[in-house]
């Protein structure tokens, strides 16, 4: 009778022990073990690439804005860096006193933003998200617009364009 116990309970654990995934293929990966950087797909090496591009301190070199209504661009006097990190954040600290630059930019002395940069390597675009800062990001920044970046030799150009396409800013920043 033991005999048959113990093949029974032998039979139930072997059950109990199949090769098969617990989870679905495709399902995702849990959150306690988040898939790192690097990984074996194509796009999510293109867009480590990018953020190491990114990734560092700015100093802004030259910034262009098209004035409400205009359709040329003119030159603003300011100076300022921009910071990306590690984790997609970005901050930028700024200051001018430029009668072309807009408003809120004029009545702050130092313009101070954090938030997130999502990039969307296919289109080389940078959205930026969750944005603070010590004036209203709406009237400096525009951060529902989508902004292109390209890099150049050392060189990191942003520029902001409206929903018709029409480039409103481009900023130029050259890395530290």
């Amino acid at each position: 009778m033991s005999g048959l116990v113990c093949a029974g309970a032998l039979l139930t654990g072997l059950v109990g022990c199949t090769a098969a995934p617990l989870a679905p293929r495709g399902a995702p990966a849990p959150l306690s073990n988040p898939i790192p950087l690097g990984g074996t797909d194509a796009r999510s090496g293109e867009l480590e690439t990018e953020r190491r591009a990114f990734l560092g301190t700015w100093d802004l070199a030259t910034l262009e804005v098209a004035p409400p209504g205009a359709t040329a661009r003119v030159p603003v006097k300011a100076s300022g860096t921009l910071v990306y990190d590690e984790f997609s954040n970005l901050t930028i600290d700024a200051h001018t006193t430029d009668a072309a630059a807009p408003v809120a930019a004029r009545e702050a002395s130092i313009l101070s933003f954090k938030g997130r940069a999502v990039l969307d390597v296919a289109k080389r675009e940078l959205k930026l998200m969750n944005l603070t800062g010590n004036v209203n990001p709406d009237e400096v920044l525009s951060p529902e617009r989508r902004r292109r970046y390209e890099f150049g030799d050392g060189t990191l150009t942003l520029s902001s364009f409206d929903d018709q396409g029409q480039v409103t800013s481009v900023a130029v920043w050259r890395r530290r």
